[in-house]
């Protein structure tokens, strides 16, 4: 598959980051890794996951689940060799938001919030072989680290969420530490990373309340603020989230844990 001029000035800054990022050589023992998939698979398969290993130094898929087919219309070769160019146009700029954005946030994270940490993508618009497009969910955590943190090894689920999105937004969100925690969130349409949770403590209030199927009259009257507050906390999720509906919200929202 040939790739576009877009695709490879996109692809080609990406190996600059990455190899003056990792300017080392590294090798990393992948077989202690590739013992543990068949459980992952096993667990992610069932929920309608794809789950990838990333060598992310070597630019490099070390394995991959076997349902790939049914998910991208892909075989292994074909997805191994050509996955960048999945991306759709308008969003091919993602790779290198994301690895600029990582690499700023952990630039500026003390060691204890480096020992641990998890990462969500979600919106970006992915190709099927048969040209639908797909809105992905991207759910990943480091296997590996070096000695100052940075990430060699990745773990990676991935879930096709179009049902539940609206818009052509994509977002980033990272979740640091083990005890203490910070929280930063990457939007594509506001093109900043905020450091506080995509969904406030207050708005996860209303939330758990609508999910224990309360009306806005009876969250108001529980949590003493007025109906039309619930209202706008409610139209606030969805817009800070791009999800379709309440519905879609609260799927999301329990696929990163928030709720």
């Amino acid at each position: 598959m040939n790739l576009s001029r877009e695709t490879e000035k996109n692809l080609q800054k990406l190996k600059e980051t990455i190899n003056k990022y990792y300017p080392e050589p590294i090798d990393i023992n992948y077989e202690k890794y590739l013992s543990q998939t068949g459980v992952f698979n096993l667990f992610n398969q069932n929920q309608g996951c794809l789950t990838i290993i990333f060598d992310i130094k070597h630019f490099k898929i070390v394995n991959i689940s076997k349902n790939i087919i049914n998910f991208t219309g892909h075989n292994k070769k074909e997805f191994g060799e050509n996955f960048i160019s999945l991306i759709a146009p308008e969003h091919i700029s993602f790779i290198n938001v994301f690895a600029a954005w990582i690499i700023t946030t952990l630039r500026n994270l003390s060691k204890p919030y480096m020992a641990e940490y998890f990462l969500n993508c979600w919106g970006i618009n992915v190709l099927h072989k048969s040209g639908e497009v797909m809105k992905w969910y991207l759910s990943a955590f480091p296997l590996e680290l070096d000695g100052t943190g940075k990430p060699l090894l990745v773990f990676v689920s991935v879930q096709d969420i179009t049902h539940l999105m609206k818009g052509d937004d994509y977002w980033i969100r990272g979740v640091f530490g083990k005890e203490e925690k910070k929280i930063f969130v990457y939007h594509s349409n506001e093109n900043k990373s905020s450091e506080q949770e995509i969904v406030s403590e207050r708005e996860q209030e209303v939330l758990k309340y609508i999910i224990q199927g309360l009306n806005t009259k009876q969250i108001a009257s529980i949590l003493h603020i007025s109906h039309n507050t619930v209202d706008n906390h409610r139209r606030n999720m969805l817009a800070r989230t791009g999800t379709r509906d309440t519905t879609a919200l609260i799927h999301l929202c329990k696929m990163m844990g928030i709720i």
